[in-house]
């Protein structure tokens, strides 16, 4: 009872968290107070870089529930915090502590969501639950953008304060959350250093749990890059701005849409998805390379379908190789290696002239990686 309750709860969570309002109004409100972007921007950066491994210690030994709570109040004190930037500095502190609170979620409230639904109808069930929260999510990020901008029409901290009510609602939701706890019986207290030691004994020990890792770095930087680079792409091959925005909440739609379908899928087709699917995806970018405008925009469309098809599956597959006590940890370490790699290969990428090779480069990046993970089997565990 108590887990069905949590999962419907979490339904909702998952709505909240998806009404992100600054992801549409927060570049031009830094400008007209005067900061740089790309300062605040790289700060927030570095501190998802530095602080998801510690953060997803803290969710494995104090509580997921707990560091979800904690990542939330970071949310509604730094939305807050919006209305007090003035320059880059403040801009800088703001949005840096607004990264280090999104580590605080993130493996957390995965780790509580599958362990949630897995104790209800094991890991066929957790696999679709991810699928259905995921598509709950982005149908909100979907909308936010024309909510984000009626209320900065309206008011332009609105967008910011409005958020952080809202993040004190999620608060409340997740409080009434129940945890799966996972037994440990050789553990007297928390041992940071024995759980981070363990944790990474768990990945080089597993070469399944190594080649999901290192795919899914792949992956979900490429799949990042892809998206953030839409915003040049789309403007430089002939679109109009009213034209991008479209694109852009087509494919929230669109990615919410496929993200259900996977939920009704069969194990085994999703496996089947998941298997040829990267291949596929990586392939809409080399078609956006080739292209532009319109039919680009129909490329990058198919990107986010194929991407809504496959993620949860995939993020399901990462889950099931990961033992329950180090599951936050393990995820983090997923996290962690997409922002590094986005880290190194953004500046380097975002130099390529014209717009389209840059989707040239990725599309070549995805599929040398979608090649490999195609031909992989998995290694039979030990008997």
């Amino acid at each position: 009872m108590h887990a069905e309750r949590t999962l419907t709860r979490y339904y909702l969570y998952s709505l909240l968290a998806g009404l992100q309002f600054g992801t549409t109004t927060w570049l031009v409100f830094l400008v007209a107070r005067g900061a740089n972007p790309g300062l605040a921007q790289s700060a927030y950066h570095l501190a998802i870089l530095l602080g998801e491994v510690p953060t997803g210690i803290v969710a494995d030994l104090v509580g997921r529930r707990l560091s979800m709570l904690i990542g939330l109040l970071f949310g509604a004190i730094t939305s807050l915090g919006y209305l007090l930037i003035h320059d880059s500095w403040t801009a800088v502190l703001v949005i840096g502590l607004s990264g280090l609170g999104t580590t605080f979620l993130s493996g957390a409230d995965s780790a509580l969501l599958y362990e949630t639904a897995h104790a209800i109808g094991g890991a066929e069930m957790a696999r679709k639950s991810l699928a259905r929260a995921s598509a709950i999510r982005t149908l909100a990020l979907g909308i936010s953008p024309l909510i984000a901008g009626a209320l900065y029409t309206w008011q332009d901290t609105s967008p910011f304060w409005v958020r952080a009510i809202l993040t004190l609602a999620s608060m409340a939701v997740v409080w009434g959350m129940v945890e799966q706890k996972a037994e440990r019986p050789h553990e007297r207290r928390p041992d940071v250093w024995h759980h981070t030691r363990t944790a990474l004994r768990v990945v080089t020990a597993s070469p399944n749990l190594m080649v999901i890792l290192g795919f899914l770095w792949v992956y979900n930087a490429t799949f990042a890059m892809g998206a953030q680079f839409g915003q040049a792409y789309f403007p430089a091959t002939g679109l109009t701005m009213i034209g991008t925005g479209l694109i852009f909440t087509l494919s929230r739609f669109t990615g919410s849409v496929t993200n259900w379908i996977n939920s009704r899928l069969s194990e085994r087709s999703a496996a089947g998805l998941m298997r040829f699917g990267p291949l596929f995806q990586s392939s809409t970018y080399l078609g956006m390379g080739l292209t532009g405008g319109w039919i680009g925009a129909g490329a990058f469309l198919a990107s986010d379908l194929l991407d809504g098809l496959l993620y949860p599956t995939a993020a399901a597959r990462l889950n099931e190789a990961i033992p329950s006590e180090q599951r936050a940890t393990i995820l983090s370490f997923q996290s962690a290696g997409q922002s590094l790699l986005i880290s190194a290969i953004f500046p380097v990428v975002a130099l390529l002239q014209p717009v389209t090779s840059i989707y040239l480069v990725l599309g070549a990046i995805g599929l040398t990686a979608s090649i490999g993970w195609m031909i992989w089997r998995p290694v039979p565990r030990p008997a």
